[in-house]
């Protein structure tokens, strides 16, 4: 069997810190929005010391970006049916559901305000395009479309953004038609 060196050790112990750090920086950002990520705030959350949070990430802006590029979207996308309307339809109503319910759109306004001025707020907002579009993609994939980022971005996701981000007002949205559009073309 062979040994477990202290450096290896330690790389663990590392990798299990700044994982531990990241999870909670998610929850905090989506839960209380992008002004409660502070290095005071994950360390009262995770039991890291405020320092070791600070090494590894000397800024917020550090965290939020390695925050959003580390993020799996798998566990949060919607459970397949096998049926790419019904797929479609369950995973767009969940992303509403996530700008409703969450501070999801806070962080995307933040980011997209800050991605002129900062090379890696726009990281971040590259990347949250990614993980948003990301479930609608390997639906169309796994029923044998060619997924095209754009599309899928354009003509699903923004109506919902927008509605969620605009007309905060009206808190539901009917999805289906958004669907209907995208994979049939329009009326």
């Amino acid at each position: 069997m062979a040994q477990i060196t202290n450096m290896e050790k330690q790389d663990a112990r590392i990798t299990k810190t700044r994982q531990k750090v990241l999870d909670a920086g998610a929850v905090v950002l989506f839960t209380d929005g992008w002004s409660e990520v502070t290095h005071m705030r994950l360390a009262k959350e995770t039991g890291v010391a405020r320092g070791t949070i600070y090494r590894h990430w000397p800024t917020i802006d550090d965290l939020i970006v390695e925050i959003f590029e580390s993020c799996d979207p798998a566990p949060y996308a919607a459970e397949r049916t096998g049926e790419l309307r019904a797929d479609m339809i369950a995973e767009l109503a969940l992303l509403s559901e996530n700008l409703a319910s969450s501070k999801l759109g806070d962080a995307i306004l933040n980011a997209a305000r800050l991605t002129a001025k900062n090379a890696m707020m726009a990281r971040v907002h590259s990347a949250m395009h990614d993980i948003i579009r990301q479930p609608f993609l390997a639906i169309l994939s796994e029923h044998g479309r060619k997924p095209d980022r754009k599309a899928v971005g354009r003509n699903l996701v923004a109506p919902i953004l927008y509605h969620h981000l605009f007309e905060a007002g009206q808190k539901q949205i009917n999805v289906e038609p958004i669907v209907d559009r995208f994979l049939f073309g329009p009326d």
